[in-house]
């Protein structure tokens, strides 16, 4: 009976000098953001692309949505015509909207289509001792490299250089079924019930013949949000969008042509 005084007294102190938690922690939520957009009546798809979270408003992130809206962007079509990339290789890219041959299957039938494939085929063929499934599985690994991952590696330099110093609290691709974006574990401020967040692709998202870039104020609150893109077919303010369009370049002998 003593050793349970004894315990249950050691328990009362130890509670009396340990710190009282905040009753009021900071809200978790999340985000879903919508991509809807139709253009000549159809709907556009916009699958595997990818959106930053930033912390703060559009007045808190003035400088980068000045630097989104200034960047030089090099659209897909023209990077690979100033690689002289074949057209058949470029058009490839386009079936899928891809932006590499790493985006989905290259099948024997592609092999012998597209100069580039036929030709990495070939060296495959010989580095795999004439296996041909897995000389066409591995044929990307003898690809020149600006035309493998060239365009990707060219896009992150370009992002990296304009979210330097911006911080994002968190980035997401959309999914290749519903084209939505899911953002999750949002932290709010403590003790706030919702907070304003700057949402955008930083990089266009090409459609059309258009590149197009959202920069968007979004009020999240602590219970689950969802957000949906205005759609433009001009550059311009909407609601708490800018949404900036412009056409891009024609790739015309290995040179391309606003």
């Amino acid at each position: 009976m003593r050793n349970i005084r004894v315990c249950l007294l050691l328990a009362l102190a130890a509670l009396a000098g340990a710190p009282v938690l905040s009753a009021q922690q900071p809200a978790k939520t999340s985000l879903i953001l919508k991509t809807r957009m139709s253009l000549g009546g159809k709907q556009v798809k916009f699958s595997r692309k990818r959106f930053y979270l930033f912390r703060g408003g559009a007045d808190v992130n003035k400088a980068l949505a000045d630097r989104i809206k200034a960047a030089a962007y090099t659209s897909r079509d023209c990077f690979y015509c100033t690689q002289k990339a074949s057209s058949e290789y470029i058009s490839w890219l386009q079936v899928a909207d891809c932006e590499s041959p790493y985006c989905r299957e290259i099948t024997a039938d592609d092999t012998a289509k597209v100069p580039e494939f036929k030709l990495a085929y070939a060296k495959a063929l010989s580095l795999y001792k004439n296996k041909p499934d897995l000389a066409r599985m591995w044929l990307t690994t003898s690809m020149p490299a600006e035309l493998r991952d060239g365009y990707y590696l060219q896009k992150k330099k370009l992002t990296d250089g304009i979210i330097a110093d911006a911080g994002p609290l968190a980035t997401v691709m959309t999914d290749a079924t519903s084209q939505q974006a899911t953002f999750i574990d949002i932290f709010l401020t403590s003790g706030k019930e919702s907070e304003k967040f700057l949402v955008s692709n930083v990089i266009p998202f090409e459609t059309g013949g258009k590149a197009y870039t959202w920069i968007c104020e979004v009020d999240i609150k602590a219970a689950p949000n969802t957000f949906i893109l205005p759609a433009s077919d001009a550059t311009k303010r909407v609601k708490t969008c800018d949404v900036i369009v412009k056409d891009l370049p024609k790739c015309d002998s290995g040179s391309c042509k606003q």
